[in-house]
């Protein structure tokens, strides 16, 4: 009798998948379909006949993007699909080029086909509280400035919220190849609690694969990063190249906003944040922004271009990943005197009023004037 001791992906030979189906409509000549994953890509063309045919290789299941050439050329965007990767076989996608890939006919691997109406329900969310908006505050709430914009935005995220758990619940299968990747696309959804809870359900061999290691530093980068939480000293590159460290501001507020030069979102925020900057003078409080550009010189001219009067710092040593949770930019902590972590957010805030700007004027007992 022998015993045999092997991982997760080693329970997989390599995976040949084969992606075919039956394309209605006309293409008007826009006829490639796309897969990548990462830097990686490839794509076929659909026949004049509406066929297509593709075959994916991968050494253990994944996810991969697919989009249509059709959507760039007529319709104006990019709408990538995910499809899961689960074992060798055939993977049926037929579907009208105008309707898109979400409504395809599918028939092949079991999670695969799980994954991908998991998928296909989550983008069709947004239409469907739009609709909600519309009918409980009216057509005009969802254009900004209007008399009920902000209620329509606050039902909308809290729906979305509603929504999204709903479905998660539905599809999750703990025993599932696609569990992981499930849980890496609700991160930054999910509370800390319910992360760790659906983790531990993930079997031993499930945890050594690729993306469930993923997994877990995300939740330990969560759990290190979360309200209460000490942060620890770290040193970072200015603009000039020296070393810039924390404990420089040990005893104050210390806003930490973490951003990229590519990055609109965050850079029509720093208006407003430069106004925030110059009310706080004098209160015991800084401002450190933390790029995670790539490109150093890109950085460089971005901060030149902001002009911000607070420490530019690079991230050199991935802190957005290691120390804190930086699913999306911007995202924004604040750190106490104590070098607690007291308060975080996600998204910008170039008009004010938001969430962070509340913590602020609480903690400061101040009013931010507009």
């Amino acid at each position: 009798m022998a015993l045999f001791f092997f991982s997760f992906n080693t329970l997989f030979a390599q995976i040949d998948l084969k992606i075919k189906g039956k394309v209605t409509g006309d293409t008007k000549g826009f006829n490639k379909i796309y897969i990548f994953k990462g830097q990686s890509q490839d794509s076929t063309v659909i026949s004049p006949d509406g066929e297509y045919q593709i075959t994916i290789t991968s050494e253990a299941p994944d996810v991969m993007y697919f989009y249509l050439q059709y959507d760039s050329k007529v319709k104006g965007y990019v709408s990538p699909f995910s499809l899961f990767i689960e074992k060798s076989g055939t993977l049926q996608l037929d579907f009208d080029i105008d309707k898109g890939i979400s409504s395809a006919r599918i028939n092949g691997p079991a999670r695969s086909v799980a994954y991908f109406d998991y998928s296909r329900a989550k983008k069709s969310i947004h239409e469907r509280i739009n609709k909600e908006i519309t009918s409980k505050f009216g057509e005009e709430a969802l254009k900004e400035g209007t008399t009920n914009f902000e209620k329509a935005m606050d039902y909308f995220e809290k729906r979305e919220t509603q929504l999204n758990d709903s479905l998660f619940a539905k599809y999750f299968n703990p025993n599932g190849a696609d569990a992981p990747f499930m849980l890496l696309g609700r991160v930054s959804r999910l509370s800390l609690a319910q992360l760790e809870h659906n983790y531990s359900q993930l079997s031993a061999s499930l945890k050594e694969t690729k993306a469930a290691k993923q997994l877990y530093e995300k939740i330990t980068s969560k759990k290190r990063s979360s309200i209460g939480s000490t942060v620890a000293n770290f040193v970072l590159p200015d603009t000039t190249g020296n070393d810039f460290s924390f404990n420089k501001l040990k005893g104050k507020y210390v806003l930490i906003d973490f951003w990229a030069s590519w990055c609109g979102p965050c850079r029509i925020s720093f208006p407003r944040l430069r106004s925030v900057y110059q009310q706080l003078k004098g209160q015991n409080f800084e401002i450190i922004n933390i790029s995670i550009d790539a490109k150093l010189d890109d950085w460089k001219k971005a901060v030149k271009e902001e002009n911000n009067p607070w420490p530019q710092l690079h991230d050199k040593t991935n802190l957005s990943k290691s120390a804190f949770f930086v699913s999306g930019i911007p995202t924004a902590y604040l750190i106490d005197p104590d070098g607690k972590i007291v308060f975080s957010s996600v998204g910008s805030d170039e008009k004010g009023g938001g969430p962070m700007e509340e913590k602020l004027e609480s903690v400061f007992g101040v009013k931010l004037t507009k």
